[in-house]
């Protein structure tokens, strides 16, 4: 076998404030294997870079793949990143600030690596292998612990002058007296419609008496209340939850429709640990609430639709980063 025929896989990363999700994938793009971790940031970068070396040398295993056959790994993280030099400009979920990413990964797990933007890979993975596929523009909403997205025109992944394209979750969708959003500004659509938001405004309605069956979903720790029991709640038909996630659903059909308007897309594309787990009962509410603030609306001008790539459009865009880094290398 050649050493080119044995540099065929790549390994993809999604790197959250949450969850540590690693694949790998064959020379066709193909995922062999899969593992998940919780990252810990409290252990500080080591914790979270030991527990990442872990997520990824469990996957190889996992898929019988040794380290020698791996051309590269991508890794997305949630914040700036300066693709280029490798470096986390800034990702507050993690507490990272001008952190050299690909050196450290590069020196722990001893293959090249590949940087990028946690949501821009994700719209890469729709271009590719999602509802993009056939599309020349569209945007992309990632709804997670966070809100980011992503932006196709003619074809290509638009970053922006710094890279720093797609910061949707931060557009002001309350501008007076809104609830403070991470960023520091506050009413951003992620401070009233992100997971880390629903959660947020379950959490304190519990803690003042409201009833709902989350309490019994979670054995009374509120900790653990994630996207899987927020949709059990919600297709239990949980008032608090429902409300909520309702009240979520109508930001988030605002902010898509604030998008359609600035760029004319042919669709607008939702994806996340939120879409994916309740996907079938909140995008009809997200589409209307859209089409309610789109200029001219109807089908034909604009399509709002689910990614088709639940929780896997991350690891996917990270391996392309990982493809593309490795193509670019071959052909200097």
């Amino acid at each position: 076998m050649s050493h080119r025929k044995q540099k065929q896989h790549v390994v993809g990363v999604d790197l959250g404030g949450t969850k540590i999700l690693s694949a790998v994938f064959n020379g066709n793009l193909r995922v062999l294997s899969r593992e998940k971790k919780n990252t810990r940031p409290e252990l500080g970068l080591d914790g979270v870079m030991e527990r990442v070396a872990e997520c990824v040398n469990e996957a190889l295993a996992s898929a019988a793949v040794p380290h020698t056959a791996i051309a590269a790994i991508g890794v997305g993280v949630p914040g700036m990143v300066d693709q280029e030099r490798g470096v986390v400009r800034i990702a507050p979920n993690l507490d990272w600030h001008n952190l050299p990413l690909v050196k450290l990964l590069e020196r722990r797990l001893r293959m090249p690596a590949a940087l990028i933007n946690d949501v821009q890979a994700g719209t890469l993975a729709v271009k590719h292998q999602g509802a993009g596929r056939k599309l020349q523009n569209f945007v992309c909403m990632f709804i997670g612990t966070g809100i980011g997205g992503g932006v196709v025109l003619n074809g290509e992944l638009y970053r922006g002058s710094g890279g720093m394209s797609g910061e949707i979750g931060h557009m002001v969708v309350v501008p007076e007296d809104g609830p403070k959003c991470g960023c520091g500004n506050r009413g951003c659509l992620e401070s009233v419609a992100s997971r880390g938001a629903i959660v947020r405004r379950v959490v304190t309605a519990i803690e003042k008496g409201r009833k709902s069956v989350v309490w019994d979903l979670c054995d009374g720790d509120m900790t653990r209340v994630r996207s899987r029991i927020l949709a059990e709640a919600y297709r239990e038909g949980d008032k608090l939850v429902c409300k909520i996630i309702d009240d979520a659903c109508n930001y988030i059909g605002i902010g898509a429709a604030n998008l359609i308007n600035v760029l004319n897309p042919q669709a607008a594309i939702l994806g996340g640990g939120l879409m994916e787990a309740l996907g079938d009962k909140v995008l009809p509410r997200v589409r209307k609430s859209a089409m309610a603030h789109v200029i001219a609306a109807s089908p034909e001008r604009v399509k709002i639709m689910d990614s088709g790539l639940g929780d896997d459009a991350g690891i996917i865009g990270a391996a392309l980063a990982a493809r593309a880094m490795v193509e670019a290398r071959r052909q200097r």
